[in-house]
């Protein structure tokens, strides 16, 4: 069903960008007031959204990402000289009195 979901997915992927790009016909932006004076084509525009609403995103999670691969390393260092110590000690000379 996974499968399904990515294939279709893709499907839809290509639909929507296939659609954009044949599109030739040139949008004007305006909102509130605000006018874009260059007409684009609607294939730019989508980019030109989904990259604005990408970097707000990329801003706040790549932090984030830092923090926790700092916290990993720093766990993982710690598993890796607590895998030490249990070695050493299995391999340390048993009691002699036994």
């Amino acid at each position: 069903m996974q499968y399904v979901k990515i294939v279709f997915s893709i499907l839809m992927l290509l639909v929507v960008i296939t659609f954009c790009v044949n599109n030739t016909q040139s949008f004007t932006l305006s909102y509130l007031g605000y006018r874009l004076a260059v007409p684009l084509q609607l294939w730019t525009l989508m980019i030109i959204f989904f990259v604005a609403g990408m970097v707000p995103i990329m801003i706040i999670e790549f932090p984030r990402q830092i923090t926790r691969h700092l916290k990993m390393r720093t766990l993982k260092n710690d598993i890796r000289l607590m895998e030490d110590s249990l070695r050493r000690l299995a391999e340390s000379p048993g009691d002699p009195s036994k």
